[in-house]
């Protein structure tokens, strides 16, 4: 049985073991997860207020977000569920890995058996996690999570519909996925304004190349695009954006200041991305791109796009994302908007890649499936690369195994039972002492912080207390060297009290 394993089935498998390896701490760490800000005031809202009472009044006076509005109801707070809170990590991670798999099973099936699909899925697993601009925010933070991830997760399931759209055969089937289709870009576009952008250039892009592929409009495809324009009005016209924009950014007042935010910005998160993408990108042409061009020519398979328009329009379309980001929320929030932008970047870079590569076979130019030896050195950077102490999943790592994430859990549950037992006008709560930076967003302040204490008034609403101030200032985050120089110091000081 062994005597079968191959080299390419073999790398294959080290691949999604990668993919595994960088998706564990994750999970490992959602137990120590708490709620923070938003979370507290969004169920004393729903609490206080009927569903119809709140869409209105965040549509009127607030934001477009209506879907987002919908599914803030399912906020673990409003049940006073805190373990429902933790795991709700956890079903977000699998939702997204599922809806992962599914996106890229759909356009590999005909070429890649399931190994491959998972292995491509791990690669691209990796990248997303161990430079998500903004962990907590992505996955752990509810108030984020909800709006930004769920997105996220809903956009991939739709890219993996589209194709099912421009199948020629006619059927109940099509209607079945363009009702699948509508309906998820209804829900995206009413998540938040990054991916109605994205979600609305997308379809439009599918229905304006199927339309020069075929010299005629396709009828799902500009029912599709319809839909999202009303939808897309729907939330960007809404009476709560014009009332929200009462209170403008400094970005916002001048374009120039805008741009050149937007160029820093994007610099600052290129660099952070282009090593591992790069080693990824190695890794993949020979690996992937290669065998599924190869199959795709001898199963003589017309592709309806070409690199270069898909390239411009990525670019195009890239840089756009980032400007409007600066635009509208200044140097605020950025974490979880960029968590959006880096899964249309990563999707849209291996699509281009791919049809690259595609091209160049077409043409019957050799692409370059480089020597032995360059292969070795990329694998091994590879696999470095996933170890790297300073990439998010080595961050979770850390947080998990130096005991950071568990102190920080036990340090907020202390505090909940102290304002629980608070009968006084304020309850003073000691500072937090370990911020593991996978998870911890943000937490109450204290004045010398702030004079805006909304997070408090949210928090003490919610457990019903006297009104909850911390006595100092939060201590700054720890590098990851200097977590693991703390942990060795308490391993060896438990070692020498065991000792004596």
């Amino acid at each position: 049985m062994f005597g079968r394993i191959n080299k390419r089935s073999l790398l294959y498998w080290l691949i999604t073991a990668a993919g595994i390896y960088a998706l564990l701490p994750f999970i490992l760490i959602a137990p120590y997860n708490h709620p923070a800000a938003d979370d507290f005031g969004g169920a004393v809202r729903d609490a206080h207020k009927s569903f119809t009472s709140v869409f209105t009044d965040t549509y009127l006076h607030w934001s477009g977000r209506y879907f987002a509005t919908v599914i803030a109801r399912i906020n673990p707070l409003l049940y006073h569920s805190f373990t429902a809170y933790k795991w709700y990590a956890v079903v977000l991670l699998a939702a997204f890995v599922t809806a992962l798999i599914v996106l890229l099973r759909v356009f590999t099936a005909r070429y890649f058996e399931w190994r491959q699909t998972l292995a491509f899925s791990a690669l691209f697993l990796f990248l997303y996690l161990g430079a998500l601009p903004g962990t907590a925010e992505g996955f752990y933070w509810f108030s984020g999570a909800y709006v930004y991830q769920t997105a996220n997760i809903l956009f991939m399931l739709l890219v993996a519909v589209l194709p099912k759209l421009q199948m020629k055969q006619a059927g109940p089937s099509r209607y079945v996925y363009f009702s699948l289709a509508a309906l998820l870009a209804i829900c995206i576009i009413g998540c938040n304004e990054i991916s109605l952008i994205i979600t609305c250039c997308v379809v439009i892009f599918f229905t304006v190349s199927k339309y020069f592929a075929d010299k005629k409009l396709n009828g799902l495809l500009t029912a599709l695009t319809v839909i999202c324009v009303i939808a897309a009005c729907a939330a960007v016209f809404a009476p709560g954006n014009f009332e929200r924009m009462k209170y403008v950014q400094e970005y916002s007042r001048s374009l120039v200041w805008a741009v050149a935010g937007a160029g820093g910005i994007t610099y600052i998160y290129i660099t952070q991305w282009a090593a591992p993408l790069l080693i990824a990108t190695i890794l993949y042409i020979p690996v992937f791109g290669n065998p599924l061009a190869k199959k795709m020519i001898e199963q003589n398979v017309q592709m309806e796009v070409r690199f270069r328009h898909t390239f411009v329009f990525f670019i195009v379309s890239f840089v756009l994302l980032q400007v409007f980001t600066v635009w509208v929320a200044g140097g605020s929030n950025l974490g979880r908007i960029e968590n959006v932008i880096y899964v249309y970047f990563l999707l849209g870079y291996f699509f281009n890649v791919q049809l690259f590569i595609l091209e160049y076979w077409k043409g019957q130019k050799p692409v370059s499936t480089f020597s032995r030896p360059l292969l070795g050195v990329v694998y091994l950077l590879f696999f470095i690369s996933v170890c790297d102490i300073n990439n998010n999943i080595s961050t979770a790592y850390i947080d998990v195994f130096s005991g950071k994430a568990k102190r920080y859990s036990e340090e907020l549950d202390k505090r909940m039972q102290l304002v629980k037992q608070c009968y006084s006008d304020t309850c003073y709560v000691q500072p937090l002492t370990t911020l593991p930076k996978t998870i911890f967003f943000t937490d109450i302040k204290c004045t010398k912080d702030s004079i805006d204490l909304w997070m408090n008034e949210a928090y003490t609403q919610y457990f019903g207390s006297g009104y909850v101030i911390v006595t100092a200032p939060l201590p700054a985050v720890q590098t990851n060297l200097e977590a693991i120089k703390d942990y060795g110091k308490q391993m060896r000081s438990e070692m020498f009290e065991k000792e004596r």
